[in-house]
């Protein structure tokens, strides 16, 4: 997956290229007021049709190719050295967004694969009687 990314290009239309491709993964953008590395949701930038002209510290014109095979890391050091921004994962966990801060080290597609497994309703003929259990001990 390549998205190329302009002065022009907003926030939304990353953010809906990324979430087509990782339906259970997110984008979201940050500035880090504070210089703490700490982002909040107050740091996070709420108005998704501003664009990376309006946002960008560096160059205002490039191509990130996304893969499934980058860590999360990978991913969030690309925008801070292509476009100067802070991008931050987040992963959907029973329908709750979040920041993928202690799985920085796994692959996109492994992380929208373990969060797709997560949020699938559970099977109730998998599920385990209590009383099965009490006989085990």
């Amino acid at each position: 997956m390549i998205i190329t990314i302009s002065a022009q290009t907003s926030i939304k239309q990353i953010q809906h290229a990324f979430t087509i491709r990782f339906p259970f993964l997110k984008l979201e953008f940050f500035i880090d007021s504070n210089s703490d590395q700490i982002f909040t949701a107050n740091e996070m930038i709420k108005d998704y049709d501003k664009t990376i002209g309006e946002l960008s510290k560096t160059g205002l014109s490039s191509a990130v190719e996304i893969h499934g095979s980058y860590t999360i890391n990978e991913l969030e050091q690309s925008f801070k050295t292509n476009f100067g921004l802070i991008v931050q994962v987040f992963h959907n966990r029973n329908h709750t967004w979040i920041m993928s801060t202690t799985s920085n080290q796994l692959t996109l597609e492994i992380l929208n694969t373990r969060a797709e497994e997560v949020s699938k309703p559970l099977n109730k003929e998998a599920m385990v009687d209590p009383s099965d259990r009490m006989e085990l001990e």
